[in-house]
């Protein structure tokens, strides 16, 4: 067994630290948008796709020295200073890149889309031919998608259709769109066909993917919010999600008690930095015990390359380092909340225009749905305060209402009330 086989048995897709932190979003994104039947999320056995790379304005940006001077680029701008105008406006629509100093190449760069026009498939040069193909694109994001499709509640199904439709109307054509589709026209399209990542994923419709079912239809419901900010947590929750199902999975996978995150909000160290340090081991060996596993149960003579099991646990810290529940990617880690990721799991976590007591969302929402610990009462329902003071993860809980309240997703009403909603984010 190879490791993506070994990922699908154990998680349901193929989850690779080459495709972690915001690609699974993003390739979520591609296969609902760029499907070819009359509704996204079809249920359909064969579904089909058109997938386009985009790799004319890439090159454009990223390879700009070189590419700049073609044939190709030369008449499709009337002028030199057509192309350094439209090279400066696409850089700023960047998708960011968090662990990476230097300038990208074309190839691992790709657009935020702002516009279902700038929704893009990886692509590769190969022999003098660009190529849409997968390299960071792998496979979550299209266990995201069939996870969505073969949801049974066709309720929850149709909420989701018409919130993913409202990201890009149809009615709104902006100037960005128009350029977008322009550019598109330069760039390869591939052919309908089937996607066999897609195809070749577990759906288990259980708990686990009702919680991503759930959140991303809360996410979708926020109609108050810009498109923009809708689209930025789509895409940061199929990450968190995908990174807290890894979890539960191989936890599941080698008959263990699931590894609960000990989420550290203050501002210096202490016991529950050592404690969330020491989940972030506990749970990546945990999934090292279920791909070791996998392997035996197979009973192959081959042997696991090194590099392939460590792809597959390095997703997790990579994922969670990417959209902020990690504090680095490298060095001395624990779990903490970014405030872009604060934004995401309240959008997740409540649906349009409703409030949620502080201490209920940091209970039933973080801890009971996703196995995430801050306060006093998740710390004693996970049997911590055997061995921690209760007083800690009290402390805890306040410095987390501090930096919610700052990010405006905190309303106090009096001394006792404090109600989470995105009221402040309007």
């Amino acid at each position: 067994m190879k490791g993506p086989e070994i990922s699908t048995k154990i998680f349901g897709g193929i989850l690779d630290f080459d495709a972690a932190g915001y690609y699974p979003g993003l390739e979520l994104l591609n296969l609902t948008f760029s499907a070819t039947s009359n509704n996204i999320l079809s249920n359909e056995s064969n579904i089909k796709f058109i997938k386009e790379s985009h790799d004319f304005a890439r090159r454009l940006v990223w390879d700009f020295d070189t590419y700049a001077s073609t044939d190709k680029c030369k008449e499709a701008f009337v002028n030199d200073n057509a192309k350094n105008v439209v090279k400066e406006l696409l850089e700023c629509l960047q998708m960011p890149i968090p662990n990476i100093n230097k300038t990208p190449s074309w190839e691992r760069a790709h657009f935020f889309p702002y516009c279902r026009s700038l929704i893009h498939w990886d692509a590769r040069l190969r022999s003098r031919k660009i190529k849409i193909e997968r390299r960071y694109l792998r496979g979550g994001g299209a266990l995201a998608h069939r996870v969505l499709r073969d949801d049974p509640n066709e309720q929850r199904v149709d909420v989701i259709r018409e919130g993913l439709k409202s990201l890009y109307p149809e009615e709104q054509i902006t100037p960005l769109q128009q350029l977008s589709d322009v550019l598109s026209k330069h760039s390869v399209k591939d052919t309908e066909s089937s996607d066999p990542k897609e195809s070749a994923c577990k759906v288990n419709n259980d708990s686990i993917e009702d919680v991503f079912r759930d959140g991303l239809c809360n996410i979708l419901s926020h109609c108050e919010l810009s498109c923009t900010s809708r689209i930025k947590a789509v895409i940061s929750w199929t990450g968190f999600w995908l990174a807290i199902m890894q979890a539960k999975r191989a936890s599941e996978y080698v008959d263990s008690e699931i590894v609960n995150i000990i989420v550290d909000c203050g501002s210096s160290p202490g016991q529950i930095r050592r404690a969330s340090a020491r989940c972030l081991k506990d749970i990546s060996s945990m999934i090292g015990d279920a791909i070791d596993k996998c392997v035996l149960l197979a009973d192959d003579d081959d042997v696991l390359a090194k590099a392939q099991r460590r792809k597959i646990i390095s997703f997790f810290s990579s994922t969670c380092a990417t959209i902020g529940l990690l504090n680095s990617f490298k060095g001395k880690r624990h779990f903490t909340f970014s405030v872009e990721l604060l934004e995401t799991l309240v959008l997740a976590g409540t649906y349009a225009e409703t409030e949620i007591p502080f201490e209920r969302f940091v209970t039933e929402i973080f801890y009971s749905k996703w196995g995430l610990i801050v306060g006093r009462q998740s710390a004693e329902k996970a049997n911590l305060l055997s061995v921690f003071d209760a007083s800690i993860f009290e402390d805890n809980e306040e410095y987390l209402a501090c930096q919610m309240k700052a990010a405006g997703l905190i309303t106090d009403y009096s001394d006792a009330t404090r109600m989470v909603s995105t009221r402040g984010l309007i």
